[in-house]
């Protein structure tokens, strides 16, 4: 550590230094009551208590980066130390003891730690007794300091665990935000997709019906106006997150919008029940499959088709095009609907091809 380290350091933990006098306060009078003799003596001891103490509390005030190996030992070295002054000093070391059992957790972070230190001074402290014959209360002393260090260990451990609750909560809720958001974009994708191409393709019929066929040409634009104030109701929908969408409402409105363009369209839908949950996600497989018919397919025949097969819904949209969007498949439409099948635990199958485009998905029936 460089000189101005120190200095930082001394500043940052300055603490220390006022409270050592405090802690040796007792210490130094059961020394001058004449149990030890001599000024060398008693400097000594006062030299390696302060060491001690300085070490353990230095090392607690510390982070965990500033705490290397030698800290540790040194600190364990220390409160053994003091264990050993203790017994041949007197009580008067106690008050030592009971200050370094709540800082000496914080210095030896982790059970390990904690219990080597506890094997050490408990050994210590029995071997100090079996030796020199000191009484019960010295035994129940270290006892008692032991207890405590234990004790600010779970402490300290249950502050952790907090901690990291706290982390695994706000880092739940930026989970939880980022999944709306991308609910969110998948939403409007596909309303706003689906609803702009009827209008394009509307907007076109009245083009070019405006010379030849007036009454045809303002029939088309009149829906033109209906679905936009439809679009702008959605739209209030979605952002107010109440948006749900009827599977059988979506195949009528593919049905017109297709049939409006000239394709012709047929649906096939059963009786089979579906879950609420899975049935949204068809209607926006609909929504999406007529949108891309009315898009890139250029077809002149669609068909929409539900069947029931070993406990599944499949439905199938098939038109005679020349396919969908072909080598995209991760567009965001596709992928939007593979999210929300994955949601009920369906699959979506796209197959484009010579043919046409075949766009499968499958949900558990209910």
């Amino acid at each position: 550590m460089t000189v101005s380290a120190l200095r930082c350091h001394l500043r940052r933990h300055g603490v220390v230094l006022v409270w050592l006098p405090v802690l040796l306060l007792f210490p130094l009078l059961s020394l001058s009551g004449g149990v030890v003799g001599g000024v060398a003596q008693v400097v000594l001891v006062v030299a390696i208590a302060a060491v001690a103490v300085l070490t353990v509390l230095a090392s607690g005030l510390s982070g965990p980066a500033a705490r290397p190996p030698a800290r540790v030992v040194a600190s364990l070295v220390g409160l053994v130390a003091l264990i050993v002054l203790g017994a041949l000093q007197g009580e008067g070391w106690q008050t030592v003891w009971g200050v370094l059992a709540i800082i000496a957790p914080v210095a030896l972070r982790g059970w390990r730690l904690v219990l080597a230190v506890a094997t050490a001074t408990a050994g210590a402290a029995i071997a100090i007794a079996a030796i020199d014959g000191v009484g019960d209360a010295y035994l129940i002393s270290v006892g008692g300091v032991l207890l405590s260090a234990v004790t600010t260990t779970s402490f300290l451990r249950l502050l952790e665990v907090i901690e990291q609750l706290r982390r695994t909560r706000e880092e739940l809720a930026r989970v939880a935000v980022a999944e709306e958001r991308a609910r969110m974009s998948r939403d409007l994708h596909d309303l706003l997709g689906h609803t702009l191409s009827v209008m394009v393709v509307k907007a076109e019929a009245v083009r070019r019906l405006a010379a030849r066929d007036p009454e045809a040409a303002a029939a088309h634009a009149s829906d033109i106006e209906d679905v936009g104030r439809a679009a702008l109701a959605d739209m209030r929908i979605a952002v107010d997150q109440m948006k749900t969408l009827s599977l059988a409402e979506e195949l009528d409105g593919a049905r017109r919008a297709l049939d409006a363009a000239g394709i012709s369209t047929s649906v096939s839908a059963g009786s089979a029940d579906v879950s609420d949950l899975a049935g949204q996600a068809l209607a926006w497989v609909v929504r999406e499959g007529a949108t891309n018919v009315l898009r890139h397919s250029g077809a002149a025949s669609c068909r929409f088709e539900i069947t029931k097969d070993a406990g599944e819904l499949r439905l199938t949209v098939v038109d005679d095009g020349i396919g969908g969007p072909v080598g995209n498949e991760r567009s965001g439409g596709l992928e939007g609907l593979r999210q929300r099948l994955r949601a009920v635990d369906g699959r979506l199958d796209v197959r484009p091809g010579s043919d046409g485009f075949r766009l499968e998905a499958t949900v558990p029936a209910s």
